[in-house]
């Protein structure tokens, strides 16, 4: 089984991801994270001379599908979770089941205020960061199995799990 997670910057999308690899048996969940699948720095595209994260063109989609087809052998589950993971088709057609989260701007604010991975963003590039979301980061339209998630509220593990059994 393949499980996408998306959602804005911050929302939730690895801590779900750890979450569900907790549920099965050691061994048998593969996550995979977008961040880890970005093009060498010089390849990607910039917005007023800031390198852009948010735009899709910042990722190897092909490699990303690529390792998903060859870890789904040997995993049991395979979770891929990243801000744009709905936003490339042939990545959004490869998952069995697809969770969205989705915060307040207000909490992705807050959220983003604290984090600091990449270094201090400009004010400007928090704002292209909640934007770009969504342009690139929204499940598109004709996707069945959609699990959608408030992530201020928490994850309630039952009903994820149920979603993910079924």
């Amino acid at each position: 089984m393949i499980i996408g997670i998306g959602g804005v910057s911050r929302a939730g999308k690895t801590s779900l991801a750890l979450q569900i690899e907790k549920w099965y048996e050691s061994g048998s969940v593969k996550i995979l994270h977008q961040d880890d699948f970005i093009r060498p720095i010089e390849k990607m595209p910039l917005v007023k001379g800031h390198i852009d994260w948010e735009h899709p063109d910042s990722y190897d989609f092909v490699g990303l599908v690529k390792t998903i087809k060859k870890e789904r052998k040997k995993f049991d589950i395979v979770v891929v979770e990243g801000l744009m993971v709905f936003g490339n088709q042939q990545l959004a057609k490869l998952m069995d089941k697809r969770i969205y989260i989705r915060i307040s701007k207000e909490a992705f604010l807050s959220r983003k205020t604290l984090d600091n991975r990449w270094e201090d963003e400009p004010d400007w590039y928090i704002e292209h960061i909640w934007e770009s979301h969504f342009v690139f980061g929204l499940v598109p339209q004709g996707f069945d199995h959609i699990m959608q998630l408030d992530g201020e509220a928490g994850f309630v593990d039952e009903i994820v799990q149920k979603y993910i059994n079924n």
